[in-house]
């Protein structure tokens, strides 16, 4: 009797079990539904938030037009002056450069870009000091950066070449795409370049004012150089596949060319 009795409750215990798994299985089930529902939506921005580039330099452009009047010559003499000013009172890690338009293969001398690469924003400051107290006003008119640009370097190859082309494309990232998602074609792009062993070195640039926005420089040597690693590039065929995925992920305007002279 005392048997019967064990194994009715048995079965009664084993029912209770079967139900609440099943409820367990349903609810987890439920859960699994529910994330994957949200994560086309978070994917992006989840990325977004863990992988992000590291950084090494800040860039700063100003923009200016030569005072009517002055001439290439005039900055030439300028230069000296600034380079001694400026040097004495930043870090000797700061880069300073004189970027000419290159227009229908012609170099432009009226209008022109003083390209500071530095650590940090006070250096912006202080760059400013150096043009004022030399009186730069009177050979040139200048429009102060209004953001920098946060560099990092995507090639070991450095070009330190002076006069040496530089070619700057501002681009944007289209919607859901952002560094995270476009990091793997970066990587890859980089990878065929070593492969292929071409001289030139790339720079990614992220907009501060906007994380939407970048920039891509390009360095070269030469326009010769330019132009066989364009006809290099072209004749691979990864050199083709990611330039289609960089065009799924992001758009750029056209390129500009400049002859790129380093001061300091």
């Amino acid at each position: 009797m005392q048997i019967y009795l064990f194994i009715i409750l048995l079965s009664h215990c084993l029912n209770i079990f079967l139900v609440l798994l099943k409820f367990i299985i349903a609810f987890l089930c439920f859960l699994i539904i529910a994330s994957c529902n949200d994560g086309s939506k978070a994917t992006g921005l989840e990325l977004g938030n863990f992988i992000k580039p590291t950084y090494s330099n800040k860039e700063s452009f100003y923009k200016c037009n030569l005072i009517e009047g002055q001439t290439l010559n005039s900055v030439e003499r300028f230069i000296p002056n600034l380079v001694k000013s400026f040097s004495q009172i930043v870090d000797s890690s700061e880069e300073l450069f004189f970027l000419f338009p290159i227009k229908q293969a012609e170099l432009q001398t009226t209008s022109f870009e003083l390209f500071l690469k530095h650590k940090d924003e006070v250096s912006i400051d202080k760059l400013d000091l150096a043009l004022a107290a030399l009186s730069f006003k009177e050979i040139a008119t200048c429009e102060n950066p209004t953001f920098s640009y946060n560099s990092l370097k995507l090639t070991k190859e450095t070009i330190d070449a002076s006069p040496a082309v530089v070619e700057i494309l501002e681009c944007g990232y289209l919607e859901n795409y952002d560094y995270a998602t476009i990091k793997l074609v970066l990587e890859q792009f980089t990878d065929a370049l070593v492969k292929n062993k071409s001289p030139v070195d790339i720079v990614y640039s992220g907009n501060q004012a906007n994380s939407n926005q970048f920039q891509w420089t390009n360095v070269f040597s030469s326009q010769d150089s330019r132009k066989a690693f364009i006809e290099s590039l072209q004749a691979l065929k990864i050199g083709k596949e990611i330039q289609k995925l960089l065009l799924e992920q992001s758009e750029c305007k056209s390129s500009k060319l400049y002859s790129r002279y380093k001061v300091l």
